[in-house]
């Protein structure tokens, strides 16, 4: 299959792991707003074993525009490079699997790519998206991402978010892509790998910019949804961050001595307002209790693990 241009046209490429009921939501949407010869879907499995390989692979019997690529070597950092590796077209436009992408996304993907576009990345704003009631011990927002612009604009701090993100190809081929040290690899929790491209990407001198059009759903699964889980997910973020932006011992120290001491001062408000604000719970206050502890920790933790160069 050879696209019709190859010098204008995106590559939406999905990578899965056993999600083939999110996978099939995201396609349903997606489908319906491609674009002939100026888009393509490529779907690359993670080695799932719940029948993703099957349903994509007859999906893409019946539309050219959908393409299945298996992945065997576990880990979201070796998809996505599989992914950008094999592109027809010169952007790449990754969604996550459990995304929901809303009518007019892919428009407003090949509006971004215009000629004149100086920028070289593009990231937009995610929706969370509960299955029932949202949990009332998350505090509001909960999963969302966005940043403060009305307008197409360059993002020199922070970062864009992998779930919606649009690259050039050639970015990758000249940095080398993901680094598949970093990022979840089957269940286990490792995050970082698309914080820490933009890392080298400025360093680079690539431009990066944050969208507005450029907006997802995004659902909050299920298995998410536990204190436990959303503590652990914490402690991970912060501790693979320290990879690409390390703080010196001394700081992680001092940052986790003041947060338990904080914890300390504060739990029997938390405790006391679970008590007798209606309005509070339990589970708010273990939250609200455990969540920084839970960030120094993996700071902590990082900061030793990869100690900041002099």
């Amino acid at each position: 299959m050879s696209p019709a241009n190859q010098h204008t046209g995106i590559e939406i490429c999905i990578c899965t792991y056993n999600r083939v009921d999110y996978l099939r939501l995201c396609l349903d949407t997606l489908l319906p707003q491609l674009v002939s010869g100026k888009t393509l879907v490529t779907v690359v499995d993670n080695h799932s074993t719940d029948g993703t390989k099957e349903y994509v692979q007859a999906l893409a019997g019946k539309n050219e525009m959908v393409q299945y690529v298996l992945e065997p070597q576990q880990g979201l950092s070796q998809a996505r490079n599989n992914g950008w590796a094999g592109a027809q077209y010169p952007w790449v436009f990754y969604l996550d699997d459990d995304c929901l992408p809303p009518e007019g996304i892919i428009n407003a993907a090949l509006e971004l790519i215009a000629p004149e576009t100086t920028y070289d990345a593009f990231g937009g704003p995610i929706d969370s998206i509960f299955h029932g009631d949202v949990p009332d011990w998350l505090p509001k927002g909960y999963g969302d991402f966005s940043m403060p612009h009305s307008t197409v604009s360059e993002v020199s701090k922070g970062y864009i978010r992998g779930g919606c993100m649009l690259i050039r190809k050639d970015v990758f081929q000249k940095l080398g892509g993901f680094d598949t040290n970093l990022g979840v690899k089957g269940n286990a929790l490792r995050y970082g790998e698309e914080l820490e491209l933009q890392v080298r990407m400025r360093e680079a001198g690539y431009k990066i910019a944050y969208a507005p059009s450029l907006r997802t759903g995004h659902f909050v699964r299920t298995d998410k949804l536990s204190l436990s889980w959303v503590l652990r997910s914490q402690y991970a973020r912060q501790r693979d961050k320290m990879v690409f932006d390390p703080v010196p011992f001394s700081i992680a120290s001092l940052h986790i001595i003041k947060t338990v001491a904080g914890r300390i001062l504060w739990t029997p408000v938390h405790l006391a307002s679970s008590l007798f604000a209606k309005t509070y719970s339990f589970k708010r206050a273990m939250y609200d209790i455990l969540q920084p502890l839970a960030f120094s920790a993996g700071q902590w933790v990082g900061a030793i693990r990869h100690p900041k160069k002099k």
